[in-house]
């Protein structure tokens, strides 16, 4: 097993532990500097006839006045480490952690829906290349409500963009990091402005560099048919690194009292890179097979332009209307090199247009009841075409050259109520029903199979245990499903890199991959109940356990067989609806002035801010043997655990401190009764520091990654095959000069 954790991540988890208890427990808070209890209002989504107050309401408001249970972060919460893409920031949220790339919410990766504005993100859409200037706030939520999406097993992260301000604003800020030996530079730029009252626009720019460097080291043992084992190890080094821009205008037309429009546009492009160079070989049995050295280069393009119409009527009815058009390209080349010569060279693009067109309509009915109802209908196309040439030669001739497509048109209807019971009790409930259709075509094959029907039931409850709503008491009934990915359902086959010579066999652990056109969706119901504590000052404390049952479980299975694209039977590994799952858990969060929530340790007027969160996970998966049998990449655990401090006296003006520390711990898993993979513990290290220059003027310091962790993985097959990688990130530096007018 990997290397288990040592005392500094115990001390952590202790704190944590600490932390989020005393604070459930709900000893007495000291008095804030802001002691007022923010006003009860109503969500966004509820419709009353309400006095509008001047002061803003905060994300800790936002999240008690929802029925359905949600986490809200503002913009200084996402900007505050200064990070090049959304998805480092996202990864320091209460209970999400990376999982193969993406964010994953208890450990969901698969299943973490991501939304921006509200609408479902294209297929593939990498979070690395969204700057967190461009974001507004995130929202966060673990159980599925009617009027998003029903495709959230795991959750939802729905980023808001930035919208045209109320005031004149103009932000500029520079940014130049280092990472081991490789600098990259970075420029945000913000112009916002309002024109005769009734129109508003802002135009946000930022331009983003990356430049990270990883050593590897991989070590493989391949069971022979003859029963010996070949042993080899290969030490290289990866470079990625690119670049980007994002470009996000928007504009708003207020047409009257209670009608708008708002037209927002995005576009993110870029170029990136990617090497991997062996640096040494070693055979130490046998006649291992290595990696080979590859360089690949490669272009993207994400543009989007949506509207949005809102009536208001009399505040007892409120009429949307949402319609998006976009398109996403990209394309690489990759170049694959044996003994200092090109081997095999690969260029593929892809097209990616899409259509959506949404609506809803709510009513207030008799006093307590928010009734809406609504629909939303999606068009979208992904076609792909690539050619592998190796040594001048068509690798796959019926497929080299030509087009895959999978076309998805969904309609959904919904329901929902939004039911104020009393002043303490407020209850949800809603329907959603949704028709998948999913085509698919490739050379020689295209399956057109019968459209799958989705109809889920959503309800959630609120109860207040006092007045101010200090106490709540949360429950959520929920179900959910996940549609398979158009990758999964194409039926072109992919051929092992490291045994491209189809007139031989390769290995189990050294797969050729294809798709599965039958596949049907992942169904799931379960269950989640939370308390949480709302303290004087705007923190919160809660506690939540949650349960799902999943059905028709997707998971790539590994089988030798004859294929015919080659000569000899082939491993190949396809996803299949595999079994069902069962997957529960606890969740602790506490977030607030430290004074509030460990008031025996620190005085009120301290100025540290606290944050921590614990979570532990626990899944079966039926058709696996045990002990191990869990969800695929779902840790048995993590932990969080951050600070901000105002340093007041160093200069005219305060400095602003944090860090953050989070962990996961080593973990196996058994993916299939011959498969499983093992991680080895995680930790990652942050901190920042925020200097003001002038009113307008301020500099950020930034340490990413500090005493990083070497990252470690080993995928066995049987008892004798494996393959064990480790990879060993750099720490990175950052500076980060801002300038507001």
């Amino acid at each position: 097993m990997p290397e288990s954790s040592r005392h500094p991540r115990w001390f952590a988890l202790r704190a944590t532990v600490l932390a989020v208890s005393s604070a459930l427990v709900g000893m007495p808070a000291s008095a804030q500097n802001n002691s007022e209890t923010p006003t009860e209002t109503p969500s966004a989504q509820r419709l009353e006839r309400i006095e509008l107050s001047a002061r803003p309401q905060t994300t800790t408001e936002l999240r008690r006045q929802s029925t359905a249970a949600k986490q809200i972060y503002d913009e200084e919460e996402i900007q505050k480490f200064g990070d090049v893409s959304i998805g480092d920031a996202i990864k320091r949220l209460p209970g999400v952690s990376l999982s193969g790339g993406g964010p994953a919410l208890r450990g969901l990766g698969s299943y973490t829906r991501i939304l921006i504005n509200g609408e479902p993100a294209p297929p593939n859409f990498d979070l690395n290349n969204l700057n967190p200037s461009q974001v507004k706030r995130i929202e966060v939520a673990r159980a599925a409500t009617a009027d998003q999406t029903a495709e959230a097993i795991g959750g939802t992260i729905n980023i808001i963009l930035k919208e045209p301000p109320r005031s004149r604003t103009l932000e500029a800020q520079a940014r130049v990091s280092y990472q081991y030996d490789n600098p990259a530079a970075g420029l945000n730029l913000s112009w916002g402005e309002r024109i005769q009252g009734s129109t508003a626009f802002n135009l946000p720019f930022s331009y983003f560099e990356w430049n990270n460097f990883n050593a590897v080291r991989a070590t493989t043992n391949v069971s022979n048919a003859n029963g010996s084992v070949a042993t080899g190890t290969r030490v290289s080094e990866q470079h990625p690194h690119g670049r980007g821009y994002n470009l996000t205008p928007t504009l708003n037309w207020k047409i009257n009292e209670v009608a708008s429009l708002n037209t927002q546009a995005f576009i993110n492009q870029g170029r990136w890179n990617w090497s991997d160079i062996t640096t040494d070989r070693r055979i130490l049995s046998g006649q291992p097979v290595f990696a080979d050295d590859s360089r690949n280069f490669g272009n993207w393009l994400n543009a989007r332009l949506g509207t949005t119409y809102t009536n208001n009527f009399d505040g007892d009815q409120r009429l949307e209307l949402k319609a998006n058009v976009q398109y996403n390209a990209n394309d690489f080349t990759a170049r694959v090199f044996r003994g200092g010569a090109e081997r095999r060279l690969t260029v593929a693009e892809n097209r990616n247009p899409s259509v959506t067109q949404s609506g809803q309509y709510s009513r207030l009915v008799a006093d307590s009841h928010t009734v809406t109802a609504g629909w939303n209908f999606e068009w979208r196309d992904w076609i792909g075409r690539s050619r592998t040439t190796e040594l001048g030669v068509p690798l796959l001739p019926i497929y080299e050259g030509q087009d895959v497509e999978a076309r998805v048109t969904r309609l959904s209807m919904f329901l929902q109520d939004e039911w104020e019971v009393n002043k303490r009790l407020s209850a949800y409930a809603g329907l959603r029903g949704e028709r998948i259709e999913t085509k698919t075509k490739t050379p020689g094959l295209a399956s057109n199979p019968d459209p799958a029907l989705v109809v889920t039931p959503m309800f959630h409850l609120k109860y207040k245990l006092d007045e101010k709503g200090q106490h709540l008491f949360r429950s959520s009934l929920t179900s959910t499903f996940k549609a398979p990915e158009p990758m999964q359902l194409l039926a072109r086959p992919l051929v092992s890199g490291s045994y491209s010579d189809l007139s031989k066999p390769n290995d189990a652990l050294s797969t050729d991959r294809i798709g599965n056109p039958a596949l049907k969706p992942e169904l799931a119901t379960g269950f989640d109940v939370a308390y949480e504590r709302y303290f004087t000052g705007g923190g919160v404390a809660s506690a939540t356990v949650f349960y799902r049952h999943v059905r028709d479980l997707i998971r790539n299975r590994t089988t030798l067989e004859p294929v015919s694209w080659a000569s000899v039977p082939r491993y190949v590994s396809r996803p299949v609806n595999f079994d069902s799952a069962d997957t529960f858990g606890l969740e602790l969060e506490a977030r607030g002035r430290a004074g509030t929530l460990l008031p025996f340790a620190f005085s009120a007027k301290t100025p540290l801010d606290l944050r921590a969160s614990l979570n532990f996970y626990e899944s079966k998966v039926k058709g696996v043997p045990g002990p191990d049998n869990r969800l695929d990449r779902q840790q048995p655990w993590s932990a969080t655990l951050g600070l901000d401090y105002v340093l007041s006296g160093v200069i005219a003006a305060p400095i602003r401190l944090g860090g953050s520390v989070s962990f996961t711990p080593a973990y196996r898993t058994q993916q299939s009764s011959e498969q499983s993979i093992e991680f080895a513990r995680t930790r990652t290290f942050d901190l920042y520091a925020n200097v003001p220059l002038s009113p307008t003027m301020s500099v950020r310091l930034i340490a990413n990654n500090l005493a990083p962790v070497a990252s470690e993985n080993t995928v066995a097959f049987g008892t004798q095959s494996s393959t064990n990688t480790v990879s060993k990130p750099r720490t990175w530096y950052g500076l980060i000069l801002t300038v507001k007018g």
